[in-house]
């Protein structure tokens, strides 16, 4: 038997950079799935041509040309989008420059500019999207976010901005996933990775062959548009999408070691210990890592504060 295809009628969706690349890849699905689609992107010619492109293969779409990365830009977006389609159902926060530079090299007046641009569209970006958008949200009952972050959270030589911005955007859809639920409100986190860029030549890579092959913004997208989709019954996780493959990334804590006078040196003869992953829990919450870890590892080494037995 084969199952239903997902639908988005009736929805309005709201994809931030959609302009070109992945973003344009997560709008042309979401209308080809029946979504009235907000196209925005500061590259009005841009938005303006996916919004057509739209319109033409029978969907429905605007065009909005407002910046995401100044809180005006935000209510100015969520204005254009609510004023055409009423209530808004989804967003896609997309939108992203990359500006690559060693930390080494931000030492220079530059460097905190660099820095404060990267964090007004990475990290305050999908805030100035949803500070205005938010209550309507909670008030209709439903809505569904995906943040988009990147790989680049690993580690990667160069992206001491972006990597720190994306991470941060990881830990913004934790919480918001924790406010949202008591409200119909799923948000969710993906890290894309796709070549948007056909044109270096990867003949010679060890991957050349399978990044070209399966590392494209269209099988980017069907990931990204699940979590957007009511059905998806997950909220406040992030997963890599890697072309076509799609996993979830766990926050895990190692068992660890707890010692009840601490010192450097217990620390330094428990390393191996402390490192290990073999052993590891997956906390839900800060609560939850607090009351299913970190109590219970001390519960287990403090002398019982039960009250002696009573002579009878």
């Amino acid at each position: 038997m084969t199952s239903a295809s997902l639908r988005f009628d009736k929805r309005t969706a709201v994809v931030t950079g959609a302009g070109q690349g992945l973003g344009r890849a997560y709008a042309l699905l979401l209308a080809d799935r029946g979504a009235q689609l907000v196209v925005n992107d500061i590259v009005a010619e841009a938005a303006d041509r996916v919004a057509e492109e739209i319109i033409a293969s029978g969907g429905t779409a605007i065009a909005d040309h407002h910046s995401v990365a100044t809180a005006g830009g935000g209510v100015g977006l969520a204005e254009q989008a609510q004023d055409a389609f009423g209530a808004v159902h989804i967003v896609i926060n997309n939108a992203g420059v990359n500006r690559a530079a060693e930390f080494v090299d931000m030492t220079t007046e530059s460097g905190p500019e660099l820095f404060s641009e990267m964090i007004a569209i990475h990290l305050l970006g999908p805030c100035h999207v949803l500070w205005p958008l938010w209550p309507a949200m909670v008030e209709q009952g439903y809505g569904r976010v995906v943040n988009i972050a990147s790989g680049a959270v690993w580690g990667l030589r160069g992206q001491s901005a972006y990597a720190a911005c994306k991470a941060g955007v990881m830990g913004l859809t934790r919480t918001l996933a924790r406010e949202g639920r008591y409200h119909g409100v799923q948000v969710n986190c993906a890290l894309p990775w796709a070549v948007t860029d056909p044109s270096p030549d990867r003949s010679g890579d060890e991957f050349g062959a399978i990044i070209d092959a399966h590392m494209r913004p269209e099988n980017v997208a069907p990931a990204v548009v699940w979590l957007a989709h009511e059905d998806c019954p997950t909220t406040g996780e992030s997963f890599t999408v890697d072309g076509g493959r799609m996993a979830r990334l766990g926050w895990v804590a190692s068992e660890g070691h707890t010692d009840l006078a601490p010192t450097p040196e217990s620390y330094r003869d428990h390393w191996d210990e402390i490192i290990d992953l073999t052993n590891f829990t997956v906390p839900t919450s800060t609560n939850d890592h607090m009351r299913n870890t970190v109590m219970l590892a001390y519960e287990r080494l403090s002398p019982s504060t039960e009250a002696p037995p009573q002579p009878q």
